[in-house]
C-alpha cells in the first residue's frame, strides 16, 4: 500500500505538469504566426521609417525627416485628416443601419429568419472590388444615379457624384456593414428577452425599456461594431483608389504610391507607422470606453 501511495504521489506532480504545459502548446503556434507574420514585419516598417531613401535604395542614416516631410505637406496632412473623416463616419453609419437590422434579426420569429440571416450578410459573398465597381457604375457622371435624377427633373444637368469622399464612405459602409451586423447580433443574442418584458411590466414603454435596458447592455457590440468598421475602413486602399481616385487621398492610397511608383520606401514606411498607431490607439480608447460603459 505504501508502495501504491508512492506512486500515486509521484504521478500526480507529473499529470499537474504536463496540464500546465498544454496552454501554453495551444497558443504556441498562433504566436509564432503574429510573431512572424505581424509584429517582425511591423518592425521592420519601424526600423525603415527612421532612415533615409537615396537612389530607391534604405541607406543607414538615422533621420526624422520622413515624418517631417509628412507633417509638413498639406497634401498628406489633408490625407491624414480625410482618412479618419472616412473611418468615423463609415463606423457611424454601419452602426446606425446595422443595429435596427440587427436587433430585427436576432428578436424575429420568423420561419425565414436563417433566409433573412443570409440576405443581410450576402454582400459579405462578392469582393469588394466587385462591389466598388458596383457603386462605380452608379454613381458616375453617366451612371444610374444621374439618369435616375434627370429623368425625375431633380437635376437639370448631370453631375460628378465621385471621385470624393463621399463615394468612398458609401462604398465602405455598404462594403463593411455586414461586419457591425454580425458584432452587434452577437452583443444582442447575450441580451435576455425576459429583461425586457420585466421593464414593460414594471410599467417602463417599449421606447423607454430600449433606451434604458436594451441600448446600455448592447453597447459593448455597438462600440465593437464601431471599432471593427472604423479599423477596416481607415486601412482600406481599393474602395478609395476606384471611388477617390487620385485627386481624393488617403493614407493607404499614398501609401501606395510610395512603395509602389515613388519607391520612396522610408516616407511610405513613415507613413503607414503613423496609421497603424493611429489606428491602434483609437481602437484602444474605444474598446476601454466600450469596457468603462459595459461595466456601469
Amino acid at each position: 500500500m505504501a508502495r501504491d501511495h508512492g506512486v500515486i504521489g509521484s504521478a500526480a506532480p507529473a499529470a499537474a505538469r504536463q496540464s500546465g504545459r498544454v496552454p501554453w502548446l495551444l497558443i504556441a503556434a498562433p504566436t509564432a504566426v503574429l510573431l512572424l507574420f505581424f509584429a517582425l514585419p511591423n518592425a521592420l516598417l519601424l526600423s525603415a521609417s527612421f532612415v533615409k531613401s537615396e537612389a530607391q535604395q534604405l541607406t543607414n542614416e538615422l533621420t526624422l525627416e520622413n515624418y517631417q516631410f509628412l507633417f509638413t505637406r498639406p497634401l498628406y496632412i489633408w490625407a491624414f485628416i480625410r482618412t479618419f473623416i472616412v473611418g468615423t463616419a463609415v463606423g457611424a453609419i454601419d452602426v446606425l443601419l446595422g443595429f435596427p437590422l440587427a436587433y430585427f434579426l436576432v428578436r424575429t420569429r420568423s420561419r425565414w429568419k436563417g433566409l433573412l440571416i443570409a440576405l443581410a450578410l450576402a454582400p459579405l459573398l462578392a469582393s469588394v472590388v466587385v462591389r466598388t465597381y458596383g457603386w462605380y457604375i452608379l454613381l458616375n457622371r453617366y451612371g444610374v444615379a444621374n439618369d435616375l435624377l434627370v429623368s425625375l427633373g431633380l437635376l437639370d444637368e448631370r453631375i460628378a457624384f465621385m471621385p470624393s469622399t463621399g463615394a468612398i464612405i458609401v462604398g465602405l459602409a455598404h462594403a463593411l456593414l455586414p461586419y457591425t451586423v454580425l458584432t452587434i447580433m452577437g452583443s444582442l443574442q447575450g441580451i435576455n428577452p425576459n429583461l425586457e418584458a420585466a421593464a414593460m411590466s414594471l410599467g417602463a414603454s417599449r421606447t423607454r425599456t430600449f433606451f434604458h435596458v436594451v441600448l446600455p447592455l448592447s453597447f459593448p457590440g455597438i462600440a465593437g461594431g464601431f471599432i471593427l468598421a472604423f479599423s477596416i475602413a481607415i486601412s482600406a486602399y481599393a474602395t478609395p483608389a476606384i471611388l477617390g481616385g487620385p485627386a481624393t487621398q488617403v493614407m493607404a492610397t499614398a501609401i501606395y504610391g510610395f512603395m509602389t511608383q515613388l519607391l520612396d520606401w522610408s516616407i511610405g514606411a513613415a507613413l503607414a507607422v503613423i496609421l497603424v498607431v493611429c489606428a491602434v490607439t483609437l481602437a484602444y480608447a474605444a474598446a476601454r470606453l466600450g469596457a468603462r460603459q459595459a461595466a456601469l
